[in-house]
C-alpha cells in the first residue's frame, strides 16, 4: 500500500466539477454534492445558511467529503468551519468563476446578486483513502493522515 499526499488529494479536488458532502444532523445523515474550490491547498464549499448542511456544519463540524468515482475514489474526513474569507472576496469569485465557467452555471457563483449571504466553509482535513483498478485484478488502496503537529 503506498500513501497518498497532499498535494494529489487536493488536485484530485481541484479538478473535480462535483464532490459529495456527508454530514449529520438532528435528522440523521445527509450527503449533498456541492460545488468546491481549492485555494491555497484549502478546499472551500459553500451552501445557504437554511441549507441542511449548513445548519449541521454549524452545529458539528464533522464531515465526509469524496468523489463521484466509485472507481477512482478518494474519501476525506475533515472538519468544515465557516472560514473569515468572504464569499465576493477576489480569489473566490476568480477561483470559482474560472472552475465553473459554463454560462449556465453565472448565476450560482459567489459574487452574483443571488448568493448574497451565502456562507463560505474551509475544510481542515484529518484523513483519507483512495482505491481504484490499478490493473484488470488488482486494486491499489493508499491512505493519508494529517500532520499532528
Amino acid at each position: 500500500m503506498s500513501d497518498l499526499d497532499w498535494i494529489e488529494i487536493s488536485t484530485r479536488f481541484s479538478d473535480a466539477r462535483n464532490w459529495w458532502i456527508a454530514t449529520t444532523g438532528p435528522a440523521g445523515p445527509h450527503a449533498v454534492p456541492v460545488w468546491g474550490v481549492v485555494i491555497d491547498e484549502t478546499l472551500y464549499f459553500y451552501g445557504q445558511p437554511s441549507a441542511v448542511r449548513s445548519k449541521n456544519l454549524v452545529a458539528d463540524p464533522r464531515l465526509v467529503a469524496h468523489l463521484e468515482s466509485g472507481d477512482s475514489v478518494l474519501i476525506l474526513h475533515a472538519e468544515a468551519h465557516l472560514t473569515d474569507l468572504p464569499l465576493d472576496s477576489a480569489s473566490v469569485v476568480t477561483s470559482y468563476a474560472n472552475k465553473y465557467s459554463d454560462p449556465i452555471d453565472a448565476e450560482y457563483l459567489p459574487g452574483q446578486p443571488g448568493m448574497a449571504g451565502t456562507l463560505l466553509f474551509a475544510m481542515t482535513p484529518s484523513h483519507a483513502i483512495s482505491w481504484e483498478l490499478a490493473s484488470s485484478d488488482e486494486w491499489t488502496n493508499r491512505r493519508w493522515q494529517a500532520d499532528k503537529s
